[in-house]
């Protein structure tokens, strides 16, 4: 088996220093990542989900909401974020080996935020078409309740009635997700992989594990493309920081939408309770295509000084 090296972000060997703890035992850091994973998923999912049943339940109402959220960020802190940072320290002496820290230009920050806006778009459209799959009756009566159930859930989540509820709602479900997660995948488990395999498989592979980890079966499929497009970010900007704010951005825009009551306006000509206009929601489909092409290409070419290794 290799040794394995710790390097910087743009892939230069880091200085000498004392091993890290997978280079003492000879570990491989894809095996590594895997266990991490592992761990946080019962630590979180497990612990943190028992001691919710136990307190308040596991069902989420308007009454007891404030404490649901309150136990999910305290949960995130202990279960995932602290679990991240420890092993993080086992994978490399060095921070910047493992957290890419750069901070990002304001042109690529602006075009990642673009991007990241005109794939939601598409996201929208593309589970309109989703939620018209027709399924066997059988199946259908088992899927529904469950994604009734998850909407409604999420929905109680990030709804809010007052600017101090909405600002709570924004730390935990905007602010808190997107340090402690980022943290965890851009940073503990793309840097993992990014020792095994190219950076580029090392983001594909991390964002189909992110988009698999949130439990969200009727939405996978927008959350690994989400979750790779952040791992993309932060391997092109060198930038854990840039992956951080357009993952807030994500998740502030779900929160501004329920706060404003905006849910059935997202895809034009698709409003419940009357006649869908197939034409001008696929015009809109490509439209925010093309605009989401456009914005990635020009993030390209403002970072092109970045992979050229012209800027830390």
């Amino acid at each position: 088996m290799t040794e394995h090296v710790d390097r910087t972000p743009d892939g230069r060997p880091l200085p000498q220093q004392e091993p890290s703890f997978l280079q003492r035992y000879n570990i491989s850091p894809a095996a590594f990542a895997l266990i991490c994973l592992f761990l946080i998923f019962l630590l979180y999912q497990v612990v943190g989900g028992t001691l919710t049943f136990f307190l308040i339940g596991t069902r989420v109402t308007p009454e007891n909401v404030m404490q649901h959220r309150t136990l999910t960020i305290v949960g995130q802190t202990l279960f995932i974020l602290l679990p991240t940072l420890l092993f993080a320290r086992l994978l490399s002496r060095k921070a910047s080996a493992v957290f890419p820290w750069r901070m990002p230009r304001v042109g690529e920050t602006i075009f990642a935020s673009l991007g990241l806006i005109f794939l939601q778009e598409v996201f929208q459209i593309y589970l309109f078409f989703q939620d018209r799959i027709p399924l066997p009756e059988d199946i259908q009566r088992l899927v529904e309740p469950l994604k009734e159930m998850i909407q409604e859930m999420f929905k109680t989540l990030v709804s809010s009635q007052t600017v101090p509820e909405l600002l709570f709602v924004i730390l935990v479900v905007a602010v808190a997700p997107a340090v402690i997660e980022e943290l965890l995948f851009r940073g503990l488990i793309q840097s993992s992989f990014e020792r095994v395999i190219t950076p580029a498989r090392a983001a594909l592979i991390t964002g189909i594990i992110f988009g698999a980890f949130h439990f969200n079966p009727f939405a996978i499929i927008p959350l690994m493309i989400l979750g790779w497009y952040f791992g993309y970010l932060r391997m092109r900007s060198k930038s854990i920081v840039l992956a951080m704010t357009v993952h807030f951005l994500n998740n502030v825009l779900a929160v501004v939408v329920a706060y404003f009551r905006m849910d059935d306006q997202m895809v034009l000509g698709a409003t419940e309770g009357s006649d869908i206009n197939m034409p001008m929601i696929l015009a809109q489909l490509f439209l925010f295509l093309a605009l989401f092409t456009v914005s990635f290409s020009s993030y390209l070419r403002v970072t092109s000084s970045v992979q050229a290794g012209g800027e830390e």
